[in-house]
């Protein structure tokens, strides 16, 4: 972070709130696997590279979304 003289904006204490909220309230992460076509995985690894993600991140939306229903 660079140090500057100017005031801090609303948008600083936001980015402080949001930051902490994502870096302090972390769960412990447990693995999941799951056995699927290979072809299956292909697309899933290049849609992934394609939204510059990794598959966990999209996993995990994926079933957030599904357990929102």
């Amino acid at each position: 972070m660079a140090l500057s003289a100017k005031r801090p904006s609303r948008g600083d204490d936001a980015r402080k709130r949001i930051l902490h909220e994502v870096t302090e309230t972390r769960e412990k992460k447990k693995r999941l696997n799951a056995e699927i076509e290979e072809t299956l995985y292909r697309r899933i690894k290049m849609k992934a590279v394609e939204e510059g993600r990794s598959i966990s991140d999209i996993t995990r939306d994926l079933w957030s979304e599904y357990l929102s229903k």
